[in-house]
């Protein structure tokens, strides 16, 4: 009896799975395609320029690298699973950070940028002409994303409108002052000298204050990455000392629900103390 009930039971997740593969197959597809299409536009934003189909290869070696590790250390399908999907959530993480660092140097390059420039303008160029000369003298990220505004400049495009892309790539507080500098002096005129200076050392200062935030908070990132590391290491120290002892965690259903509340924990952890030692002037 109790076999029948068995082949009944794997020939209706035989028949359920036959008839919504091809729906799964859809949606890993479409998911691809939107990684392929979100990490190509991110990376051209960073003026990296790689083709969706050559990110494909990156994208199942990801999945077979994080599924293969997971399913090696715990021998579970659903950790092989769970791998899987965490190796995909690393990419995006990865450009999140990379596009938070490229906007730090930005902002670092700007004010002495804007110094130059109006020094420029004091030895009697135009806004125009002085930008063409001071922006192949910088370094990336400064002058790709200068380049690209005297580029759309030069095919037509308003001078308010680049700077206003310019914001929406780089959107920090220097491209909005500098944006809204630029309008003010157009339609009223006065010392746009003066007035790209002052920015540089408002600007200058904004960085400098943030500087000694992040040493002030240094201590308590420091904290959630040792709270993190610390639970891994001492599993670690007991795996080294005494094998039997730790397998269970990832041998049995229980252990294997305990190490997912700790992962989860930890994360969570992570998060409420880094929002609370970001502190955004």
């Amino acid at each position: 009896m109790w076999l029948v009930l068995s082949l009944m039971a794997w020939g209706a997740v035989a028949v359920l799975g036959l008839l919504y593969l091809p729906q799964l197959w859809r949606y890993g597809q479409t998911l691809k395609q939107y990684f392929l299409q979100r990490s190509e536009q991110d990376l051209a934003a960073r003026f990296v320029f790689i083709q969706g189909h050559a990110l494909a290869p990156l994208f199942w070696v990801s999945l077979v690298v994080g599924a293969g590790l997971f399913g090696w250390a715990t021998g579970s399908w659903w950790w092989m699973l769970m791998g899987a999907m965490l190796s995909v959530m690393v990419w995006p993480l990865a450009l999140r950070w990379w596009k938070k660092r490229r906007l730090q140097h930005y902002e670092k390059q700007l004010p002495d940028y804007l110094l130059a420039l109006a020094g420029a303008l004091r030895a009697g160029s135009s806004l125009a002409v002085a930008m063409q000369r001071m922006t192949p003298l910088c370094h990336a990220p400064l002058v790709q994303e200068l380049s690209l505004v005297l580029r759309e400049q030069r095919m037509g495009v308003a001078r308010d409108e680049a700077f206003a892309r310019l914001y929406a790539r780089m959107p920090c507080e220097g491209n909005s002052l500098l944006r809204s500098a630029l309008a003010v002096a157009g339609q009223s005129g006065g010392g746009l000298a003066d007035l790209l200076e002052s920015m540089a050392h408002t600007i200058n200062q904004r960085l400098y204050i943030e500087g000694r935030i992040r040493a002030l908070t240094a201590q308590g990132r420091i904290q959630a990455w040792v709270m993190v590391a610390l639970p891994f290491l001492v599993g670690a120290a007991l795996y080294v000392l005494d094998s039997a002892l730790i397998a269970p965690l990832w041998q049995e259903a229980s252990g294997r629900w305990v190490l997912l509340t700790i992962i989860v924990l930890e994360a969570l952890g992570l998060w409420f103390i880094y929002r609370i030692v970001n502190i955004r002037l």
